[in-house]
């Protein structure tokens, strides 16, 4: 498509196609008024949509908007945007300049394995009425990753995370409270089963969320004392992922596919009046 701007959906952390975490990708020359990308980003509808600016060989600038905000690190939608790349235009690595510094993306057989920083989570408490809205289960531990600002709740069994129920309602009407999500988690065979809420990001349940296990796999990793461990997302959509922990960071690797391509017309970054 001439005078277009490229448009990519793909699945990330899939087995097949009805399954993963959607994004949307869009390559840009130059990046336009950020409420234009916002807009856009609420026009698709998924809980990420990633923009990318080319730096210079293999080297982008990429930036996540979910329907309602920009956030500063996005596993999901930075395969994705890896995953449209190596379609396209790129091969071996891709190196990304972001929020959260310099991340890395290298194909690895069937998979792409995302290069990330890690985040070392701390006990923290959980408020009463956050625990009640999630359900009637209690966790072994409430910890915290500061700097992402994500609450953590370690259960003992991995059916109390598949069978969670959690009030969205209730979650959202919150008031100060100081985290952008949730990540409940337990131990299961070679690794650890988990699920991700962000209602306060227009995210109610995130189907694939690569990184939180930034924190999430430093943790089981010193817990089960595994390098590299397995992990399960059982939202409904679900999806799989490797984490192995090394040299301070956290190699996450999975499956992308690409199911939309085509194009956007341009007229969407200029600003109306």
């Amino acid at each position: 498509m001439k005078n277009t701007d490229p448009v990519f959906f793909v699945n990330s952390f899939a087995d097949d196609y009805f399954g993963g975490n959607p994004a949307a990708v869009v390559i840009l020359d130059d990046y336009p008024e950020d409420s234009r990308m916002l807009g856009l980003a609420r026009e698709f509808g998924f809980s990420e949509t990633a923009f990318l600016k080319k730096l210079g060989p293999g080297h982008y600038n990429i930036r996540w908007f979910t329907p309602e905000v920009e956030v500063s690190l996005c596993g999901h939608g930075t395969l994705a945007a890896a995953k449209a790349l190596f379609a396209t235009s790129e091969s071996g690595r891709i190196s990304f300049a972001s929020l959260s510094g310099e991340l890395a993306v290298s194909a690895k057989g069937e998979m792409l394995e995302l290069d990330f920083p890690i985040e070392e989570p701390e006990p923290c408490p959980a408020p009463d009425e956050l625990l009640k809205a999630l359900g009637p289960d209690t966790p072994d531990e409430t910890l915290c990753a500061r700097r992402s600002r994500n609450l953590i709740l370690v259960y003992p069994e991995h059916r109390q995370i598949a069978q969670m129920k959690p009030d969205f309602t209730r979650l959202a009407s919150l008031e100060g409270f100081p985290w952008l999500g949730i990540a409940v988690t337990a131990p299961c065979p070679e690794g650890y089963i988990c699920r991700y809420f962000a209602p306060w990001e227009g995210i109610p349940e995130d189907p694939v969320t690569g990184s939180a296990q930034t924190f999430l796999a430093p943790y089981w990793s010193a817990r089960l004392g595994l390098r590299t461990l397995k992990g399960l997302q059982a939202s409904e959509r679900q999806g799989t992922f490797e984490a192995e922990v090394a040299s301070g960071r956290v190699l996450i690797r999975g499956r992308a596919l690409l199911w939309l391509r085509g194009g956007v017309d341009p007229g969407w970054r200029k600003v109306s009046g």
